[in-house]
């Protein structure tokens, strides 16, 4: 089994995605020759990985630092708020090598531009922090040195918020490109998942994190174009129900089953958080039956995406160091 076909998917909020970085460049278009042979969709896959393992280990925090309160998410329940600070591991995720396999495998996409910007828009952000700490922790008599840097930092920080509203809209535009490439490679890899292995572990696995996708992806833009109905949420909640009860069925029927099989380990690991999602969606769709508040109904709302985030984020862990 080709561990790749286990390689991630997008966030409701934008706050991460998933992938596997760290190559060399050398060994990056090795890889990406041997992922061709593979398949198209499996070089592609392979090719958005570093991009979004950047997305789901930095970005994902660094956004979060400029949410508005009260509306600011925490990282309690993600499965990785374990990881690292975004600026310890900047360097080595978020490169500018993480567009390595992209290049190669498809340089005409016009999301090497976003990546780039991306990664541009994050060091201007880091450095401008970097400025503040280093000015903060001068002492209290502060040498001629110390005085100048101030008033140069001042200066900087005049600009500060036209940094961050650039780091934000190169973040979501980077975000936007990278989904939608990825929901391209989704349905093609499963589809040739199940022509090579079969309706297996890693089918199912696969086939429930695509139907986790669409279920928040179909509510939200029903929100957006103002036209959701209570039946709408009834059938994805449906939908997810069912490919959740599949798999079950199915691991339930294998007549031996590994704990250290992948696949297998992923599914047990996400299990509460995709409990938790579910519960999110039957919910909203119970409120909106019996004619809750709208403040009621909207805090439903809000807590659909944050618990597919929450969701995403355990599979996004997992199947990060697993592989």
């Amino acid at each position: 089994m080709n561990p790749k076909w286990l390689l991630p998917i997008s966030l409701a909020l934008g706050l991460g995605l998933l992938g596997v970085a760290g190559a060399s460049r050398p060994l990056q278009k090795v890889q990406l020759w041997l992922d061709q042979r593979d398949s198209p969709h499996t070089a592609r896959a392979s090719a958005l990985a570093p991009i979004i393992d950047c997305v789901n280990r930095v970005d994902r925090d660094t956004r979060l630092t400029y949410y508005p309160e009260p509306d600011k998410p925490t990282l309690d329940n993600y499965g990785d708020r374990n990881e690292p600070a975004p600026y310890l591991i900047q360097r080595s995720v978020c490169s500018q090598q993480y567009t390595v396999k992209l290049e190669r495998q498809a340089p005409a996409s016009d999301l090497l531009a976003a990546a780039g910007a991306y990664a541009q828009s994050l060091y201007d952000l880091t450095a401008l922090a970097d400025g503040s700490a280093r000015v903060q922790a001068r002492s209290l008599a502060p040498t001629a040195q110390e005085i100048v840097a101030e008033a140069k930092h001042k200066q900087l920080m005049l600009a500060y918020d036209q940094v961050v509203e650039t780091y934000l809209t190169a973040s979501t535009s980077l975000r936007q490109q990278l989904e939608d490439e990825d929901l391209r490679v989704r349905p093609a890899q499963l589809a040739l998942l199940e022509a090579r292995f079969g309706r297996d572990m890693q089918w199912h696995l696969l086939n429930y994190m695509i139907t986790a996708r669409q279920a928040v992806n179909q509510i939200e833009q029903g929100v957006r174009d103002a036209n959701l109905t209570p039946q709408q949420v009834a059938d994805l909640t449906e939908a997810l129900r069912q490919t959740a009860e599949d798999s079950r069925i199915f691991l339930n029927a294998m007549p031996s089953r590994r704990l250290d099989d992948e696949a297998i380990h992923l599914w047990y690991n996400i299990k509460a958080p995709a409990d938790e999602y579910l519960k999110a969606l039957v919910t909203l769709h119970q409120h909106w039956q019996d004619h809750a508040a709208p403040q009621q109904l909207s805090d439903d709302y809000s807590l659909v995406p944050r618990r597919y985030d929450a969701l995403l984020s355990y599979y996004n862990r997992l199947a990060r160091n697993a592989f």
